[in-house]
C-alpha cells in the first residue's frame, strides 16, 4: 500500500500546485479517487491522510477534504494569504491522560502520555494553542529508535513528531480531524488575549499509523474571528 498511497498523494499535490483545486476547494471524495486512481478505499484513504499530514488539507465534517496550502516552494503565497504562524513548543512532559484522551487513543483512564503545549504565534501574539499526548509505548519507541526524548523540551525541542515517528518506524499516515465551537476558558482567554464572550474554535485531530493504532492526538484552539490557522494543523 504504501507506494498506491504515495502515488496517488503525489499525484494530488501536483494537482494543487497546478492549481486544479485551489486552496478552499474541496478535494474529490474518496470514491471518486478510488476509480481515478483504481486503489482500494483504505489506500485513498491514506494518500488524503498524507496531504493533511503536510499542512495541505484539512478533512471538515459536513464539508470533505478542505485545500488549505501547496507544496513548499512550488508556487508562491497569493498576496493576501497570511503568513504561517511560528510555532513554538512551551510545555513538554509527563501526565496521566483523563477519560477523553484515553478514550481517542484507546487507552485506560490515567495511562501516562506525553503531554506537549504547543503555541503559534503572529507576532507576539498567540493565535492558536495546541494540546497533544502521545502514548508512552510510541514515546519510549521513538527515544529508542531515534535517541530523542521527546517529553524533555529543552533537548528535544521538535515543534513536529511526524518525521521521529517516521524514523522510529510507526509510519503516521492516517489522520482523523472533528471540529467544533464554545466559550474560551479563562487562560485561553489570557494566552491569546481574546474576549471571554467571544467563541473559539476546537478541532480534535487524531493520528493513526498504517495498522489503525492511534499513536498521537492534538486538541487546537484558535479564535473564530480568525480561523486561519485553525486550516494548517500539521499531522503532529
Amino acid at each position: 500500500m504504501d507506494t498506491k498511497y504515495r502515488h496517488v498523494a503525489d499525484q494530488l499535490i501536483a494537482a494543487i500546485d497546478r492549481g486544479e483545486y485551489p486552496v478552499g476547494s474541496t478535494l474529490p471524495p474518496l470514491r471518486e479517487l478510488m476509480t481515478r486512481f483504481g486503489v482500494a478505499r483504505g489506500t485513498a484513504r491514506a494518500a488524503v491522510a498524507l496531504l493533511v499530514g503536510e499542512g495541505l488539507a484539512v478533512v471538515k465534517q459536513g464539508v470533505g477534504t478542505l485545500v488549505c496550502g501547496t507544496a513548499r516552494g512550488t508556487r508562491p503565497a497569493a498576496p493576501e494569504r497570511v503568513a504561517r504562524p511560528q510555532l513554538e513548543v512551551v510545555v513538554s512532559g509527563w501526565t496521566g491522560v483523563g477519560a477523553d484522551v484515553a478514550a481517542r487513543l484507546g487507552l485506560s483512564s490515567g495511562s501516562l502520555a506525553v503531554h506537549r503545549v504547543r503555541h503559534h504565534r503572529q507576532g507576539t501574539r498567540v493565535v492558536q494553542i495546541d494540546q497533544q499526548w502521545v502514548p508512552a509505548g510510541v514515546a519510549g519507541r521513538i527515544e529508542r529508535n531515534t535517541g530523542q526524548d521527546i517529553a524533555d523540551r529543552e533537548t528535544t525541542p521538535h515543534t513536529h513528531l511526524t518525521d521521529l515517528m517516521r524514523r522510529a518506524g510507526l509510519n503516521p499516515v492516517i489522520a482523523a480531524v472533528t471540529m467544533t465551537a464554545r466559550m474560551p476558558e479563562q487562560g485561553e482567554c489570557a494566552t491569546m488575549r481574546i474576549p471571554a464572550n467571544r467563541p473559539v474554535l476546537v478541532a480534535y485531530h487524531v493520528v493513526h499509523d498504517s495498522s489503525g493504532r492511534p499513536v498521537e492526538t492534538t486538541t487546537t484552539v484558535a479564535s473564530a474571528d480568525k480561523p486561519t490557522p485553525m486550516f494548517t494543523i500539521p499531522m503532529n
